[in-house]
Order: structure tokens, then C-alpha cells, then sequence
């Protein structure tokens, strides 16, 4: 199946962010939740990504453009957790995501995690562009497969690539490449005993390299009561990621704990 989702953004005049066009195909659906207080920015419209398919299927292809205009403002979430299903051998499903900021936008992208079910396989690539005095919070979490059903690392590869672009130069590139049939993943260097990965990436274009620098030493601070370094049930850091882009990382054995550490760190970072 081929699904298509396009949607973009315009001022009101009342100066609220709304739907300018929005387009879908089943199993895809979007729906504006102008009632909901956004978790991020108050001005934020809240938007809910729904799918009436059971996950991803072999064949399935997902096209996905999203496009902020000038001063709007977009929290988008999803309906629920991504399950990328089992299917035959050299079959996979992809997904494509395009997303464009013009100057003065904000976006926050919050989807649930992405499960890996025993032989599946997926490739997946986002690239977004962004202008001038934009922001953009864009999570992901990934778990090796239905931990409690057995599967962990059971599937056949995912290949994931996000790239970020500021002013027509790559700002960031992010590739991951699992093929646990090939290469263990659960070792001493790569994700030891955990099974889930979450990654949130923080980009400010009107932010200098020093402002992002002392953000990054904030957010450690401010995270380090609540999720202490010395534990066994998660792992997490933060780096500049570029002159004005932070990532945070975290490792853990349940999705619901990457939740909250990511949660806690849009929350702090709007």
C-alpha cells in the first residue's frame, strides 16, 4: 500500500496557527486538536498523526511532507506506537518524510516509538530544512522488538537516516544501520543490555554556539535529580550537535522510561 500525508500551515487572522491544506490517504489521517493545550509552546496547535493500519506491512511505502509557514507554530504527535510487522524474506516497508520551516516557525514532532516485530524490515528517511529564527524538537524512540513476547533483535534490519539542513548546508546526519543477524547489537559498545533507544534532537537557527552550550549544561543539570547517571535501568547523555543544535540519547528497557526522559526535556526546552 501506498499512503500519502501533506499538510500545511497558515496564520488566521487572528494570528492562530491552523491548516492551510491537508491531504491523506488511508491508512493515514490527521486530525487538529485546537481544544488541546500543547505540552511545548502555548501558541503551538496540537495535531494528532492517526493510521487505521495494524503497522507497517511488506510493500507498504509512506510518503509523508510537512510544511510551517511564516511565524506558525505545531506540536504533532502520533496515535500510537509505529509496529513495523513481520513479512517475508526480501520484502521491507519504508516510510519518507519531508519537512520544511519557514522563518520564525516552530515545530515539536513527538511520535510514539517505533517496535520492530520478529523479521521485519524498514527503511525510513527524513529530511528537513530549515530557515531563519526557527525552532524544531523532533523525538524518536526505537525498541528492538516485543521484549516481553521474546523478539528482542528478531528482526531483519532497520535503516534509518534523519538529515537536518540550515541554509541549503547539512546542519546534521544521523545514520543508524541495524542488522542484528549480522552484527550483535546487545554487546559492550553498541547497546549492551538495553532494547529500547531514544533520541531527541533540539535545533535553534536564531541561537549562537554559545547559548547552546550553556543550554546543554542546563538541561544536564536539570535532568540529573530526576534520572541520577548510576542506574541499571537506562543510560543517557547530551552534546552539541552543531553551532546551534543539541542531542539528547538515552538508552533504557522499556519505552515509557525514554518517555518521560524526553518529555521532561521539551518541556524544559520550550
Amino acid at each position: 500500500m501506498h499512503s500519502r500525508l501533506h499538510l500545511s500551515t497558515q496564520l488566521n487572522r487572528h494570528g492562530q496557527t491552523t491548516f492551510a491544506s491537508c491531504f491523506y490517504t488511508p491508512p493515514l489521517k490527521i486530525l487538529p486538536l485546537p481544544q488541546m493545550i500543547s505540552p511545548v509552546w502555548s501558541q503551538a496547535l496540537p495535531a494528532i498523526q492517526m493510521s487505521s493500519s495494524p503497522g507497517l506491512l511488506a510493500g507498504d511505502s509512506i510518503d509523508i511532507d510537512i510544511e510551517l509557514a511564516e511565524q506558525t507554530q505545531l506540536y504533532l504527535f502520533t496515535q500510537a506506537f509505529t509496529r513495523v510487522q513481520s513479512m517475508p524474506a526480501a520484502t521491507e516497508a519504508q516510510q519518507h518524510t519531508r519537512i520544511c520551516l519557514h522563518e520564525h516557525s516552530r515545530l515539536c514532532y513527538l511520535p510514539h516509538p517505533l517496535v520492530l516485530h520478529r523479521d521485519a524490515a524498514l527503511t525510513q528517511t527524513m529530511h528537513i530544512t530549515l530557515a531563519d529564527n526557527c525552532k524544531l524538537m523532533l523525538g524518536e524512540i526505537i525498541a528492538c522488538g516485543r521484549v516481553l513476547n521474546q523478539e528482542s533483535w528478531d528482526f531483519r534490519y532497520l535503516s534509518s537516516r534523519i538529515n537536518i539542513d540550515y541554509r541549503q548546508q547539512t546542519l546534521l546526519n544521523d545514520n543508524i544501520y541495524w542488522q542484528p543477524n549480522q552484527q550483535s547489537l546487545n554487546v559492550l559498545g553498541q547497546m549492551e543490555q538495553y532494547t529500547h533507544q531514544a533520541c531527541l534532537y533540539y535545533v535553534n537557527t536564531a541561537a549562537s554556539k554559545n547559548e547552546i552550550q550553556q543550554l546543554v549544561n542546563e538541561i544536564y543539570s536539570a535532568l540529573q535529580p530526576d534520572w541520577p547517571l548510576e542506574n541499571n535501568q537506562y543510560l543517557w547523555g547530551i552534546t552539541q550537535a552543531a553551532d546551534c543544535a543539541l542531542c539528547i540519547r538515552a538508552l533504557g528497557l522499556s519505552a515509557e522510561t525514554l518517555q518521560q526522559i524526553l518529555e521532561q526535556t521539551a518541556h524544559y526546552l520550550s
